[in-house]
């Protein structure tokens, strides 16, 4: 009898792999509730084989790994259910619990940043937030996020850091036990450690979440929902870091100078990759951010950086992502660059997964969890536009002349505009240089939005 295919959680699958899945699925999580671990993990890679983006096995695969202190293989099953529910928080705590615990703490505080963007209230992820900050040296935001976790004890430790007294790293791993099954991570205070998930009777069921600060019940993909209410908070977040009036005084009374200094502080301690203060763009590396660096007035931290190529059909060129001093490039480590803004208006947006096109000269950055790959649409003549199209999830900052606009485009009704006013577009629309907007009009780039969509336009660069 040939086997029946059918859809499932968005994949194809067939009944007697079906089964097979099920039984892989309920024995590896039975084993891991009885604390073996090998034989569950050879189980559940099993489950992976036949259904390689099931979220339920890869959350227990990353559970299993974890607890037999193999973070480097829980960090790749994880980052897999992360790519998988990007927007789930559960997903991001897990990945970045075993990011701390593998001491690739930068990488861990932009995970658990994350967590918190998409729910502000989760414990868990400000005590490990905490514990990151606090294992890479910024004692001081470290106290911050476990007083908010409500952790007294973390935030003593804290207190005797910032004091310069001596304390025991807290993450160092613990003496394994006599049977040499790795031990787990040193929570912080109040944590209770991971416990096993609980066995699954069918692939839809849920993993319940267990009472220990690791591995936490990841089901299925989050709503675009929960992206659109990240992307107001970060909105809301960029918005409120705006230029504050200065203090007026009469021609010829100088100015207090600590005074004054504090007035035109710019603040460094915020949370958002890009803010704005008092024209300066503050752009915040936690791990990697691709970034221009054009105007850069000042370096803090460990940062490198190394330039960026194109990409085209999803892979990497030797052409530059931009020329000269205004080419892209890679930051990594942690620290904070500053960018003189003047004569830029710098716009943050928040894809939310929505892909989008932009001219590839307005981008000036985006965060690590922005997928691009570069494009052109190429004239009759001699010119050409130049795009990017970005997807996934995270911050993109766009660098205009003054505030974008948007404009629906209805399919019949296609929108001409200059090339020089265009920032990008949304939805299925097809562009194609054409010679002029009207037949007198001044000549210039013009290029013609059709089918049905949302332009992105810059009306002050027309008047440039």
């Amino acid at each position: 009898m040939t086997p029946v295919a059918r859809r499932h959680a968005g994949e194809e699958q067939v009944e007697g792999q079906d089964e097979e899945f099920l039984f892989h699925l309920n024995r590896g999580s039975d084993h891991l509730a009885a604390g073996q671990l090998d034989a569950a993990r050879a189980t559940l890679e099993r489950a992976l084989e036949l259904r390689p983006r099931d979220a339920k096995v890869l959350g227990l695969l990353g559970q299993v790994c974890y607890r037999q202190g193999r973070y480097e293989d829980a960090i790749v099953a994880w980052q897999r259910l992360v790519d998988e529910n990007p927007a789930e928080p559960a997903a991001r705590v897990n990945l970045g619990l075993a990011l701390l615990r593998a001491q690739r703490y930068g990488e861990a505080t932009r995970q658990l940043e994350i967590a918190l963007d998409l729910n502000p209230d989760h414990k868990k992820a400000m005590g490990y937030l905490g514990l990151a900050l606090l294992e890479s040296g910024d004692a001081a935001r470290a106290r911050e996020w476990f007083r908010r976790a409500g952790s007294d004890q973390m935030v003593a430790r804290c207190d005797e850091v910032l004091a310069g007294h001596p304390v025991a790293r807290l993450s160092d791993p613990e003496p394994p036990p006599e049977d040499g099954e790795a031990a787990a991570p040193a929570p912080p205070a109040g944590a209770e450690r991971p416990v096993p998930a609980t066995p699954a009777s069918t692939p839809a069921a849920r993993v319940e979440e267990p009472a220990a600060p690791a591995p936490e019940p990841v089901e299925g993909r989050a709503s675009e929902a929960a992206f659109a209410d990240l992307g107001q908070r970060r909105a809301a977040a960029f918005a409120a870091a705006r230029p504050d009036p200065t203090v007026s005084r009469a021609p010829g009374d100088p100015a207090e100078l600590t005074a004054w200094a504090a007035e035109r502080q710019v603040n460094m301690m915020g949370d958002a990759t890009f803010s704005i203060a008092r024209g300066v763009l503050v752009v915040r590396i936690g791990s990697v951010v691709r970034t221009r660096l054009v105007g850069l007035l000042g370096v803090s931290g460990d940062v490198q950086t190394h330039p960026e190529v194109m990409r085209f059909r999803g892979k990497p060129t030797e052409r530059p992502f931009g020329e000269g001093p205004e080419r892209l490039h890679v930051a990594a480590g942690e620290g904070i660059l500053l960018i003189d803004a003047a004569g830029r208006r710098f716009t943050p947006l928040a894809l939310g997964g929505e892909p989008a096109y932009f001219r590839e000269d307005l981008v000036f950055g985006f965060e690590e969890g922005v997928v691009y790959e570069n494009g052109r649409v190429p004239s009759d003549g001699s010119g050409e536009l130049r795009l990017v199209h970005l997807q996934g999830s995270g911050a993109v900052l766009m660098a205009t002349a003054g505030e974008p606009v948007a404009v629906d485009i209805a399919p019949g009704a296609p929108l001409r505009v200059p090339v020089v006013a265009l920032v990008g577009w949304l939805g299925a629309l097809t562009p194609r240089l054409v010679d002029a907007l009207l037949t007198g009009a001044a000549a210039g780039a013009v290029v013609e939005l059709a089918g049905e969509g949302r332009a992105l336009l810059d009306p002050a660069a027309e008047e440039g």
